[in-house]
């Protein structure tokens, strides 16, 4: 009996001693990671053949161009040329009237939309025509100098100046300054000129008017006008064969110019 009890005791020893002998290696199998360990990560870098390279990726097709191509614009026609006579240079001849060898030469430079000018066209100047200018006695000239404070003057000068140019100078003038009231108000210079003229002469007209052919006359009658020098509008100048000169400034009556023309004519 007691046999069995010191063998029992020894089996429970051994077991005791067993179990302590163990327990570390459970221990440490308890601590090892069930997980794999991690690797340290690469960035993922794409294949060769997945690589884009935009420098190598084909160009966007570009529109077509068309080549500008210029058409070349017939030149204007160029201002007919000035002449002379009696010592009295650069006359635009489609704005002069009278026979070359009159004994006096009479330069007018008017505005058309003054109102002086209009009254020394409408009262004297046509008289001057019909009493002197068409018997061979003065050579008129029409002399454009539109002064900057009106409006419209120069408009007006250009289409008088382009009618000249097909021959309908004086029925344009007529027009221009018998209405001047009108058109002064809306600056329908084109539809006065227009009410004067036929549709064919008309459109004539306005061609000249668009290509400027004829400012750089209108140009050259300033300048002229500018040396005498001419302050105020209208304002005429007489010229006789034997080199004199006179000046007329403003308006003046027929009767007042007449009996002057008659001094100097007989000087021939």
């Amino acid at each position: 009996m007691n046999r069995r009890r010191i063998l029992v005791a020894l089996w429970g020893v051994g077991v005791i001693v067993v179990a302590i002998l163990l327990f570390p290696s459970l221990h440490k199998l308890s601590e090892t990671p069930t997980q794999q360990t991690e690797q340290p990560r690469v960035p993922l870098q794409p294949s060769p053949a997945e690589t884009v390279s935009i420098a190598t990726a084909p160009p966007a097709a570009r529109p077509l161009i068309p080549p500008v191509i210029t058409v070349a614009k017939a030149a204007p026609a160029p201002p007919q040329a000035t002449i002379s006579v009696n010592g009295v240079n650069d006359i635009d001849p489609a704005k002069a009237f009278g026979s070359k060898n009159a004994p006096v030469v009479m330069e007018i430079f008017s505005d058309f939309q003054c109102p002086a000018c209009k009254q020394l066209y409408t009262t004297t100047t046509q008289k001057v025509m019909d009493n002197y200018v068409n018997t061979g006695k003065v050579y008129l000239i029409h002399r454009d100098f539109p002064l900057p404070m009106h409006a419209y003057s120069r408009v007006a000068a250009s289409y008088s100046r382009a009618a000249a140019h097909i021959g309908r100078c004086e029925e344009v003038e007529q027009a221009i300054f018998q209405n001047q009231e009108k058109w002064e108000m809306n600056g329908d210079i084109q539809g006065t000129v227009a009410a004067a003229l036929s549709p064919a002469e008309m459109k004539k007209v306005q061609a000249i008017v668009d290509a400027k052919t004829f400012e750089p006359l209108i140009e050259k009658d300033k300048h002229l006008g500018q040396l005498v020098p001419v302050n105020q509008t209208p304002y005429s100048v007489l010229h006789t064969k034997s080199g004199q000169t006179f000046p007329v400034v403003g308006f003046v009556s027929y009767d007042v110019l007449k009996t002057f023309l008659d001094q100097l004519v007989s000087q021939k």
